[in-house]
């Protein structure tokens, strides 16, 4: 159920992002990095991608290029309860000079199960190496609150960067040691950040999503465990 959810939700984000007019194509890949935070429930899609295409060697020596060392010190959610309590937080740092292991000659080779962090990597600007995408506010204001329900819809679990999270169950390639209390755990959902000028454009899209229905039950009613 939790997975058909997270699909929905893609596809809603999608959909209300598609008349933003973006530079993006095949073969950009200057966003591709290694500095992408996913959930748990993300990486087993991408698990059962490679497993599907029996790819688990390939996997293996992709993350056996190396790990991240740098990890983020709280979630999303975490941060934004932080925020909504008046409350000063270090959300931790990553790196963006690594690339994606995942990225060949410049094409994703994951694209169809990529975290929901690669699909909002965008811009409407043609990017350049060492230069920052241009977005509109209100886009990166729907991003991180499409991110905060992906966080509760998989609270409980493990979440933190993609290679990490993917290396945590490859204990038999000697990843324990490596990546053991790099992750954090989802939380619930705390509320939103969001101010009065992208209300208007964001909260039509998290209606969409809360209203839209899998398996003849609403999609906030699943979130709320009803």
């Amino acid at each position: 159920m939790k997975r058909l959810v997270l699909e929905e939700i893609y596809a809603r984000f999608e959909a209300w992002s598609s008349p933003l007019s973006l530079a993006c194509s095949r073969g950009c890949a200057a966003c591709c990095t290694q500095d992408v935070t996913m959930t748990a429930l993300e990486g087993e899609l991408i698990y059962d991608f490679i497993g599907r295409r029996n790819k688990e060697m390939w996997l293996a020596e992709k993350l056996k290029q190396g790990l991240p060392e740098h990890h983020p010190g709280c979630t999303t959610n975490e941060y934004a309860g932080a925020c909504l309590r008046g409350e000063e937080i270090d959300p931790g740092g990553g790196r963006y000079d690594r690339i994606c292991p995942f990225l060949e000659q410049d094409v994703c080779t994951i694209y169809p199960v990529r975290p929901f962090n690669c699909r909002v990597f965008a811009s409407t600007e043609t990017c350049r190496k060492g230069v920052s995408a241009v977005l509109p506010h209100y886009y990166l204001s729907a991003a991180t609150a499409v991110s905060q329900v992906i966080e509760h819809l998989d609270q409980g679990r493990p979440w933190g960067n993609m290679l990490i999270l993917l290396a945590r169950n490859r204990s038999e390639d000697g990843f324990t040691k490596q990546v053991q209390d790099r992750w954090r755990t989802c939380r619930p959902l705390p509320g939103f950040l969001l101010d009065g000028s992208d209300y208007p454009r964001v909260a039509p899209l998290l209606e969409q999503i809360f209203t839209a229905e899998i398996g003849g039950r609403k999609i906030e009613d699943i979130l709320n465990g009803r």
